[in-house]
């Protein structure tokens, strides 16, 4: 299982200049060996931008990506991640949302991969979850 991460989708939806072919690639490659997801964070992150909620979902079954819900059990992982980054921060510094600690909860929960250009973040609140980054990402 491997959960598809908004920024990738952010790079085929927009044609990024940059990471375009190496999102398009790497959803190619890891659709012909695992079942490829996004949760409803991820849809709640990028659906508007199409006329539809349908029309959403046709281009996701195209590209050969399902839609995951998310149970209590990610939302505990989702949860005891981001109190540990408040942890870290202190409590007057700027928070993260908590949308990218939901993304990898889910993924923690599931015991699924995560395909991702935000190398750091997962690495540092999610370091059991295995990534799928672009060699180029150093953190």
């Amino acid at each position: 299982m491997i959960l598809v991460d908004s920024n990738i989708l952010i790079d085929l939806f927009s044609h990024d200049a940059q990471w375009y072919d190496w999102s398009r690639e790497q959803i190619g490659r890891a659709a012909h060996g695992a079942y490829l997801f996004v949760n409803p964070i991820v849809v709640g992150e990028l659906s508007w931008k199409f006329e539809s909620f349908e029309r959403f979902t046709q281009i996701l079954t195209a590209l050969l990506i399902g839609i995951e819900p998310f149970d209590g059990k990610a939302g505990h992982c989702a949860g005891d991640a981001y109190h540990r980054y408040r942890l870290r921060r202190g409590e007057d510094s700027p928070k993260l949302p908590l949308p990218d600690f939901l993304i990898g909860g889910h993924a923690q929960s599931l015991g699924a991969t995560i395909l991702t250009r935000d190398a750091r973040f997962y690495r540092v609140y999610f370091p059991q979850v295995p990534l799928i980054l672009p060699e180029t990402i150093n953190d």
